[in-house]
């Protein structure tokens, strides 16, 4: 199979070489050229190498939210109207944003083009294919046309005297707890808005009445209140004098600190 190959040099502007990694794989950039690549941006710049990473992340993020899974292949029939409504609402509202939907078949044909790792990655896609396991399937996609575009990131990290973290966005296994942020749904109802803002239904009821939340309201009556994540951290960002780091940091131990005692009740 013939990928195409896109050079990335020295001279070569940041956001073209975003552009770039995130459409096809570039074979020749490897990590001494990216290490070149960095250098050549930054001159040992540290708030420039920040802005260089801030960049990557966000472009990974935009990426990543220009897809979803969708959420009415969760309906079982023993499933309440409620609960069916909001996992539609959920759908309608990505829908309405353009955001693309994923399926097993676009997974499978996306993997292929960038050529499996051997026979038996290419089995491990076939039998999730066969299963419309599209959780693995993305993760899988992701972790393909990600590849380069993470490791250069990595490289910048390094540079920065950090030790490169578990990207944000890498998926986290279905099985496990929510322990961040970004693990929560992109469009959630009334109980994880209260579990991400740490507010009661009582504080989020009186602020959805007086418009001072972003919400919206599903169902034939209006009254089925949905909220999308990015919205909400938004929301909360812009109400507290805090940077964008001690914000994630703090909710991150808030959660963490949730999940615990929520174990400790269940034992």
């Amino acid at each position: 199979m013939e990928v195409k190959i896109n050079y990335i040099g020295n001279a070569t502007p940041l956001d073209k070489a975003i552009k770039r990694l995130l459409q096809r794989r570039i074979s020749i950039f490897t990590p001494t050229r990216q290490t070149s690549y960095i250098q050549s941006l930054c001159y040992g710049n540290k708030e420039r190498l920040q802005q260089v990473v801030d960049a990557i992340d966000k472009a990974i993020n935009d990426w990543r939210d220009r897809y979803f899974i969708p959420e009415c292949r969760r309906i079982h029939p023993n499933m309440s109207s409620t609960d069916i409504e909001e996992l539609c609402m959920a759908d309608k509202l990505h829908n309405d944003e353009g955001k693309i939907e994923l399926t097993a078949d676009f997974l499978c044909g996306e993997i292929e083009k960038y050529g499996f790792i051997n026979e038996l990655h290419r089995t491990d896609i076939e039998t999730a294919w066969s299963f419309n396991d599209l959780e693995f399937l993305r993760s899988q996609w992701e972790d393909t046309v990600l590849e380069q575009i993470r490791s250069l990131r990595g490289i910048a990290k390094k540079m920065l005297g950090t030790h490169p973290a578990k990207p944000q966005e890498e998926q986290q296994k279905t099985n496990r707890p929510l322990k961040k942020m970004e693990d929560y749904p992109d469009v959630f109802g009334m109980d994880i808005c209260c579990q991400l803002t740490g507010y009661s239904k009582d504080t989020i009821y009186k602020l959805t009445a007086k418009n001072e939340i972003p919400c919206y309201r599903a169902g034939n009556n209006g009254r089925k209140l949905m909220f999308k994540r990015k919205d909400i951290i938004a929301w909360m960002l812009d109400r507290k004098q805090e940077t964008n780091k001690e914000f994630i940091e703090r909710m991150d131990g808030q959660l963490a600190a949730r999940m615990r005692n929520s174990k400790n009740l269940l034992l």
